[in-house]
């Protein structure tokens, strides 16, 4: 047996052996590690482990300084992970992306062949900054890395590194000079997050850190003593994730909520029927169940419970559904479209079905 055998085999075991305490005390040392360098935003720090462990991309939206791309930054570098970024522009092609296929010369036989020289895609940790801002052909340059993990170059495929996530950010208040993402593209992301302003005493914390020069943003050269999970223990944390067991009526429910979003479904509600464009498709509530699993082994639990999937619901669901011009004039959003779709399904099935005490 080689010795490339044997190290993929003891993975291999350690992977299958990881219970649900170690996965989650695992988790829970690399939350710790991030929160300490990331301020006043817990709730996005949450959202963003639990689509890590999910293996899904995750987007983000927030206003400029809220340490969006310092925290895709802190993550890769407490996990050890190859860390590549892009900064989206009108002018950026698809080639800047996945790269290309050059023609080289042999000075000494005169051979022409084309090499493939890789994109900065070709990363564990790829961050997409303001990815709003390129235009729709160079966006779609990502659709096949996000859903099959490989590149398609001159007729050939090329595998990417796994794992391969890919962290997008925008900003909401800007529309000059930006592309609306394509629904197609947006359905790619597992999760959608909204990056709020940090409380008073947080933003107080952050400032007093900068006065003494130890704002991570601030530092180029800041990395971690150590990993906060080695490489075979994130991809058993991972693995763990896709053995947390989620109960039938639950796995019911998260199809009521998907298909009432829809307005041209029976179940869907009369209240918000005509609020809604569109509503999610089938990958809506695949990736509801993976988030509420990656979110139930972080509080370590065994069992996917109905408080997991409400908590997911709104980062999985609100870039899935498109509400009309007049709703969307008359300030409804759609997270309150989402709050509306849990309270009925809720209601419908009763708490003892959804296992509420």
């Amino acid at each position: 047996m080689t010795d490339s055998s044997a190290s993929n085999r003891s993975s291999a075991v350690d992977i299958e052996s990881l219970s649900i305490e170690a996965a989650a005390d695992a988790a829970s040392r690399l939350r710790q590690t991030i929160s300490a360098v990331i301020y006043g935003q817990d709730e996005l720090i949450s959202e963003t482990l639990a689509c890590f462990i999910a293996g899904g991309h995750l987007l983000l939206t927030g206003a400029p300084g809220l340490a969006k791309t310092t925290l895709v930054r802190v993550f890769s570098k407490a996990l050890g992970l190859a860390f590549g970024r892009i900064q989206f522009t009108p002018d950026l092609l698809p080639s800047d992306i996945v790269g290309s296929e050059i023609l080289n010369i042999d000075p000494e036989t005169s051979r022409r062949s084309f090499d493939f020289f890789r994109g900065p895609v070709f990363t564990n940790m790829l961050l997409a900054d303001e990815i709003n801002r390129a235009s729709p052909r160079t966006q779609s340059a990502l659709l096949e890395a996000m859903q099959e993990r490989t590149v398609t170059v001159a007729g050939k495929r090329h595998v990417l590194p796994q794992p391969f996530l890919v962290f997008a950010t925008q900003n909401p208040y800007e529309s000059e000079g930006t592309f609306p993402l394509p629904e197609a593209q947006m359905d790619r992301f597992l999760m959608h997050s909204l990056v709020g302003y940090p409380s008073a005493e947080a933003e107080q914390k952050m400032l007093s850190t900068h006065a003494t020069g130890n704002l991570v943003g601030e530092k180029l050269d800041w990395t971690s003593d150590e990993p906060a999970m080695a490489s075979g223990t994130l991809l058993g944390v991972m693995q763990r994730a896709r053995q947390v067991r989620v109960e039938e009526t639950l796995i019911s429910a998260v199809t009521d909520i998907v298909r009432s979003s829809r307005p041209e479904d029976s179940m869907c509600p009369k209240m918000v029927k005509e609020a809604l464009w569109y509503g999610a498709g089938p990958r809506a509530g695949i990736s509801l169940i993976s988030a509420s699993r990656a979110y139930a082994l972080m509080t370590q639990s065994e069992v996917v419970r109905w408080h997991h999937i409400k908590r997911m619901a709104h980062p999985v669901l609100r870039h899935r559904i498109r509400l009309t011009a007049h709703a969307v004039r008359d300030g409804l959003t759609a997270d309150q479209v989402v709050d509306q779709l849990l309270d009925r399904v809720q209601a419908d099935r009763g708490n003892q079905a959804l296992g509420i005490d």
